[in-house]
């Protein structure tokens, strides 16, 4: 039995676009179809274009400083907020529900180890899977610009979510935590804790991963860059829940969190450290050929 033959590149090419625009209506056409019944169990219209508002906010401030550093467009971008919002949240979701349904959602392994280490991982795949496609490819250059765009696109899609599940807001706002909150809008304050959140976390992690990727192997201090980033992540929002659990001064604090909030600068590391970053690969990165 003969084998037929491979598809021309170009026809190949038309058919992969083609089912991407195809992924892509039918997410937003199932989010528009959701959208009364979201908007109703999310605290209303209000609640939640205003989170829409605050992560898009820092969103565009990106695509202005990356400029044409960047190749990412708006297609891409709207894949990757609907794939946290379906995608990502769906499979973090499964992931921890036999788990939360063995030891419940109040139990210290699920909240402090279980959720932040899993949640932390998979909302590196979408990224991760546009590094793993750029590197292989001959003709597209990977941009850490990139990554860190679809890796925060991403996560705060899996914010919105998560904010939706809980009828909750970013509990951040423009001038809440002067002057990080400029940029970051929605980052917040839990007790001592600056909480960086899902989309700030994440955009750290991504950062690491594309230098790690992308320059790893011409300078051997980049490797390190994914390993430091993600358990900086992951102790910040292991520490946040934990302080979210207990009043200021609450004499049931273990000592872990409290020198996890001292190593962490009370949670402004990772903020600090993604401010840096972007500043850094704006710079540093050449821009995409025209």
């Amino acid at each position: 039995m003969s084998l037929a033959p491979p598809l021309p590149r170009s026809l190949a090419q038309r058919v992969l676009q083609a089912l991407s625009w195809a992924g892509l209506a039918y997410s937003l056409a199932v989010l528009i179809v959701s959208a009364p019944h979201l908007l109703a169990i999310g605290g209303g219209a209000g609640l939640v274009l205003g989170n829409i508002a605050q992560f898009a906010w820092t969103l565009g401030l990106l695509l202005l400083v990356f400029g044409r550093k960047r190749s990412v467009g708006a297609r891409a971008l709207t894949g990757a907020a609907l794939a946290g919002f379906f995608g990502v949240a769906s499979l973090a979701v499964l992931a921890g529900k036999p788990f939360v349904e063995r030891l419940g959602n109040d139990s210290d392994f699920v909240t402090l180890l279980f959720a932040p280490v899993s949640e932390e991982v998979i909302k590196l795949l979408p990224a991760a899977l546009f590094l793993l496609l750029a590197t292989r490819s001959r003709r597209w250059r990977p941009s850490a610009c990139d990554a860190v765009l679809l890796g925060f696109t991403a996560a705060a899609g899996f914010a919105l979510y998560e904010n939706i599940l809980f009828a909750r807001g970013t509990s951040g706002g423009w001038f809440a935590t002067l002057p990080l909150s400029l940029v970051l809008p929605t980052i917040a304050t839990r007790g001592p804790m600056l909480a960086g959140g899902h989309a700030v976390y994440t955009g750290l992690a991504t950062l690491g991963l594309a230098v790690t990727v992308i320059y790893g192997g011409r300078f051997r201090l980049a490797r390190l860059a994914l390993p430091f980033a993600l358990l900086l992540v992951i102790l910040e929002h292991a520490t946040v829940n934990r302080f979210a659990m207990f009043a200021l001064f609450d004499p049931g604090l273990p000592l872990w969190a409290q020198l996890a909030a001292v190593v962490t600068m009370h949670g402004y590391l990772s903020s600090l450290l993604f401010v840096a970053g972007v500043g850094a690969v704006a710079v540093l990165e050449k821009p995409l050929p025209c």
